[in-house]
């Protein structure tokens, strides 16, 4: 591993992080800006050490390798706190969202902590003079996330009574956390229709529509708007269909696919994109693809199809060499991962929200596309 004199390290790390701008996200662009702040630590310019790590945390959440994004603003808020005036607030506000957003997918982070979090992300954001939107938004995400209904409609909102800063979401990420919000209130005809911006392509952002795409899925089939729900499956999937760190709404996909009737398709996917679960560390993301995996095998088997032939890594546990698996087999191993990850998140969230979401994936099925006859290729 090559050493690099004082006057060497600013322009090498420079030099990285450009570099790094080139590239799409992934495996590679992490390893660069990991490199990037090794080498940067040589040296005793704290605020290149800041750049890198800014870079990094940038770099790996939106690659997936959240848990590095995490470590790296952890050092990053500790600098800011030794000589605020080096560094810029309004940057390190707003990545704070991302890390609570990260931390309370994370089973072994107890719940104390994340709370904790959210108290110290509101008591710098009115230090800095900002307004609170955003922090109750998080807290009816988590409160959400840890099964406390009331608490959650509560700050959502609380939320939406207060005014809107240059710290808040851009409007199409609130207008998805409206939909999401109805969703989760069981009131699908009034979240189609405040999605209708972001379906229309009046409103979007870096993960907006891609993730309103797959909300929409499910509402619009327990509606039996079948042939909409297909469109913007169609639509939603091309635009994340590279991107490991959207796995979340992948698993949207999935589950709607095998919904729908399109088992070929739901083969394709399950395979493809298989691997993307071992190169995220987001343990929700990861019981998601699980929970969606399960739901289209279960169809599966239902329908009578007792083989299934995949692509499958030879890592994968269950691997065979033919490729042709029994469903049942890999029904029961899917479901296996799914509950052991919702068992270690109730736990921590001290309620049974998860495993009982998980037994009840089954229900959903009643919404299943009866024409088996007029499926889409």
């Amino acid at each position: 591993m090559r050493e690099y004199n004082e006057f060497e390290i600013d322009p090498t790390v420079r030099q990285m992080i450009a570099e790094s701008q080139r590239l799409p996200e992934g495996p590679e662009k992490v390893m660069m800006l990991e490199e990037a702040v090794r080498i940067a630590d040589t040296g005793n310019d704290v605020k290149l050490q800041y750049d890198a790590r800014e870079e990094l945390i940038e770099g790996a959440f939106w690659s997936g390798e959240t848990e590095k994004a995490l470590v790296a603003y952890t050092w990053c808020l500790a600098q800011f706190d030794k000589n605020p005036a080096l560094f810029m607030e309004w940057s390190l506000l707003w990545r704070y969202k991302w890390i609570v957003n990260i931390a309370f997918h994370f089973p072994q982070i107890p719940k104390e902590q994340i709370y904790e979090m959210l108290d110290e992300m509101e008591r710098r954001y009115r230090r800095a003079g900002y307004g609170l939107r955003v922090v109750y938004y998080y807290r009816h995400r988590i409160e959400k996330f840890f099964g406390n209904r009331d608490a959650a409609i509560e700050h959502f909102n609380y939320a939406q009574t207060l005014a809107r800063d240059t710290l808040s979401d851009c409007a199409a990420c609130e207008t998805d956390e409206r939909v999401s919000f109805q969703i989760y209130c069981e009131n699908d005809d009034l979240a189609l229709d405040l999605a209708e911006p972001i379906l229309l392509g009046r409103q979007r952002c870096r993960t907006v529509p891609q993730r309103t795409l797959g909300h929409v899925l499910l509402p619009l089939a327990r509606l039996g708007r079948w042939d909409e729900a297909w469109d913007y499956h169609l639509r939603g999937y091309s635009m994340i269909s590279g991107k490991p760190s959207l796995l979340e709404y992948l698993s949207d996909h999935l589950l709607f696919v095998g919904l729908y009737g399109d088992f070929e398709r739901g083969a394709r996917l399950l395979e493809k994109h298989f691997d993307w679960v071992k190169q995220i560390t987001d343990q929700y993301d990861r019981y998601l693809f699980y929970r969606a995996a399960l739901l289209f095998l279960d169809i599966l088997s239902d329908s009578g199809t007792a083989t299934i032939e995949l692509r499958m890594p030879e890592s994968f546990p269950l691997y065979e060499s033919g490729g042709v698996y029994e469903t049942a087999k890999l029904k029961a191993w899917f479901e296996a991962r799914a509950r052991e990850i919702a068992e270690k998140f109730d736990v921590r969230n001290g309620s049974d929200s998860m495993t009982k979401e998980l037994a009840e994936t089954p229900d959903l099925k009643r919404v299943r596309r009866r024409a088996a006859g007029l499926l889409n290729a």
